[in-house]
Order: structure tokens, then C-alpha cells, then sequence
């Protein structure tokens, strides 16, 4: 009776009730174990149109989100499948681990996920290590004049034209920053800094966001997607849009990077300039998205009935406004998260037990310029989406 009592009390004023995020949960799960049937070895990418995964052989740019949704799936199940997806987490941890270059900015990320995350499910220092590997990247590919961790060299599974057939390569990603980085470089940075009161990666995933609000936060709440610097001084040479419609518009996933990157900055340092750049990017979000709060894939992109919706860019946002210090100052921002995951599990997700993608996310766009996997299921949609339900589930017990 006194954990009803508390259970009821916890979700006054939230938006998804806690059956609602364990069925989620077992559902999530559901997918992941069909999932790693399919898939074996090979690490999941998107679905494509027979209904089958596109794969990737050692994870290209989002690896470890197949290994998260494997430790996800390892700690929601009582019964022997529990090993199993232990065992997968760690053979893709290794093949990833064998693979990634660490001149990208997506190394970080996904060395916190497979290494700091799975650490923090086991206390294995091995992984621990691997997530400092991670951090050790970020600082090497840190430009100290441009304030920026670049892009850096990682070829992206998609399109030979990642833009479409009329563009073109564009400069070494040495002097590239994204919008992204704010999220796929800075939260390994931020871990290392708790674990070693090393001021080095504090100081550099400050230095990093502070630019991060000077080049690609715009004042009306749009962000850009790139800007090109100049590798000797460091110094702004211009700034564009690669993903999205038109350089005055906004790509969706990109604004969901920001918030989420700018939420944990918050969350780091509580520094009102943080918290200033993410409540005008998220009411932005809100303006410009349909009134079930999922955007499409850019938003301000002409729109038809064939215009994809971009459940990658709410899962991000769902995902990053959750993780909020609870303080009165970031309640509304908190409640904006509930409100898109609530959206998420009661109209994106597959919950028809006998569906064979029981548990997906649908309706992700992961290039629309380039018309690759434009309207489908993506790894890391899944994987935002299962770890803010993970979360909210933590809080609640």
C-alpha cells in the first residue's frame, strides 16, 4: 500500500504514467532481443523498406547505441536472456572499440555509451577505461583557437552526396564544427572531469559550449548546422546548413542535439547562460512543431503529405530535457520533455505485440536532402527513447 502511495504521489503533475513506461520498457526490450536475432554480429543501422535492418559492420557513427540498447535490455530481464545480451554488449563493445577512429567527434560518444555505460551497469574498469579513452579523444581533437572539438574524420554510412547529388564534399572535417557536438563530444568530457577533478575536460567542454552559443544559436531559438573555421586561427569563416532544407531554416535532429547538449551543460555548471540559449531553443521547438509536438524532419521546410516527420529530433529532446536538475527554474522545460516522450510511447511506438517491429520507434528521418532512410526506425531513436524511459522509471522507485 505505502508504494502505491508513493507511486501516485511521484506521478502528480507527470505526464506518462509508470505503466505506461514499463510497458514501454518490456516492449523496447522485446525489440532489441528480435533485433540481435536478425542482426547477429553486425550492428543495426536503420529499416529499410522490405522491413529487415540495414547494418553496419562495426557501427560506423552510432555503435554504441546498439550496445546502450543491449545493456538497457540486460537490466530489464530476470531470465536467461539477461547473459545473453551481456555477451552481445561486450563482442560489439570490442569490434567498435577496434574500429572507431579517435579523430571524429563521435568517438566520444560512443566510448561514453559502450564504456561509461556499461561500467556503470557492471564496475567493470576495463569499460571505465574505454570511457576515459573517449574523453582523451575529444581533448586531442579540440581546436584551442576555434573553441571548437571538430568533426574530424569519420566516413558516414549514407548517400555519396551526403547533402544530395547537387553538392559537394565541402572542407576537411578538421575545420568543421556541428551543431551535434555539443551532445556527442561534451558528456564524456563532463564525466571525466567528475571521475578525475581534472580541470582540463571541464575547461574544455565549457570553452566548447560557450562557442556552441556564439556560432550555431541563433537569436529567434534556430540553429545552424555547421561552421567552417579557419585552422590556423581559428577564427569563423562561415556558417551553413548541410541537413537541413535551406540555410534560413532549421534541421530538426540538429535542434534536438542542442537541447540535449545545452540541458547537460546546465545541468554541469548551472550557468544561467545555458539555461537562457535552451528555454529559446525549446520554445522554438515548440513553436514550430505540430501540435503533438514531434517535428518534422526541418521546421520550416515547405510541407506536403509526404513530408517525413523526425521522431529522432522529439526523442532527443525527451531524452535531454529529463536529465534537468529538479529545480523550479527548469519546470517547464521538464514538463515540455514528459509531454514529447508521452507523445513518443502513445503514437510512435509499435505496441502491438504481434507486429514483428513490436517496440520500434517509427517515423525517424536520418537524411531527407540526401533521401536516405527518410521515414523509418533508427538505432539511436531507439536508444534515446528507451534511456528516457529508464530514466523516468529510476526516478520513480
Amino acid at each position: 500500500m505505502i508504494n502505491i502511495i508513493v507511486v501516485a504521489i511521484l506521478e502528480e503533475g507527470m505526464s506518462v504514467s509508470t505503466k505506461t513506461l514499463r510497458d514501454a520498457a518490456d516492449a523496447l526490450v522485446a525489440r532489441v532481443d528480435r533485433t540481435l536475432d536478425e542482426t547477429g554480429t553486425a550492428f543495426p543501422y536503420f529499416v529499410d523498406d522490405d522491413g529487415s535492418w540495414v547494418t553496419t559492420p562495426n557501427g560506423n557513427w552510432c555503435g554504441g547505441h546498439w550496445i546502450g540498447l543491449l545493456w538497457f535490455a540486460r537490466d530489464h530481464v530476470a531470465d536467461d536472456r539477461s547473459e545473453r545480451f551481456e555477451r552481445a554488449a561486450r563482442e560489439h563493445t570490442e569490434t567498435m572499440r577496434s574500429y572507431m577512429p579517435r579523430e571524429s567527434m563521435f568517438c566520444g560518444m560512443n566510448f561514453c555509451y559502450a564504456g561509461f555505460g556499461g561500467y556503470d551497469r557492471t564496475g567493470d574498469r576495463d569499460l571505465f577505461a574505454l570511457g576515459l579513452m573517449g574523453a582523451d579523444a575529444m581533448i586531442e581533437l579540440y581546436h584551442e583557437r576555434a573553441r571548437q572539438v571538430a568533426l574530424g574524420g569519420l566516413d558516414i554510412a549514407g548517400p555519396e552526396q551526403f547533402r544530395g547529388p547537387e553538392s559537394d564534399h565541402g572542407p576537411s572535417g578538421h575545420r568543421i564544427g556541428a551543431v551535434d557536438n555539443v551532445y556527442t563530444a561534451l558528456p564524456v568530457l563532463w564525466r571525466v572531469y567528475e571521475e578525475t577533478d581534472d580541470p582540463t575536460f571541464r575547461d574544455v567542454a565549457v570553452s566548447h559550449a560557450d562557442r556552441h552559443l556564439d556560432w550555431y544559436v541563433r537569436e529567434d531559438g534556430r540553429t545552424w548546422h555547421h561552421v567552417v573555421f579557419d585552422r590556423e586561427t581559428g577564427a569563423l569563416e562561415r556558417q551553413y546548413n548541410e541537413l537541413a532544407h535551406s540555410d534560413e531554416t532549421c534541421w530538426a535532429r540538429g535542434q534536438g542535439w542542442n537541447v540535449a547538449g545545452l540541458a547537460r551543460a546546465y545541468d554541469e555548471t548551472r550557468a544561467d547562460r545555458y539555461l537562457d540559449a535552451l528555454e529559446r531553443t525549446v520554445a522554438y521547438y515548440r513553436a514550430n512543431s505540430p501540435n503533438d509536438k514531434v517535428p518534422y524532419w526541418d521546421f520550416e521546410a515547405p510541407i506536403d503529405d509526404e513530408s517525413p516527420r523526425d521522431t529522432s529530433a522529439a526523442a532527443l529532446v525527451a531524452y535531454g530535457l529529463g536529465q534537468l536538475p529538479d529545480v523550479d527554474e527548469t519546470y517547464e522545460l521538464r514538463s515540455d520533455g514528459g509531454d514529447v516522450l508521452e507523445t513518443l510511447l502513445e503514437t510512435y511506438l509499435v505496441t502491438d505485440r504481434d507486429a514483428p517491429n513490436y517496440g520500434a520507434i517509427e517515423h525517424s528521418c536520418f537524411n531527407k536532402p540526401g533521401e536516405y532512410a527518410t521515414d523509418t526506425e533508427h538505432v539511436w531513436t531507439d536508444y534515446y527513447v528507451a534511456r528516457a524511459v529508464e530514466r523516468e522509471l529510476d526516478q520513480r522507485t
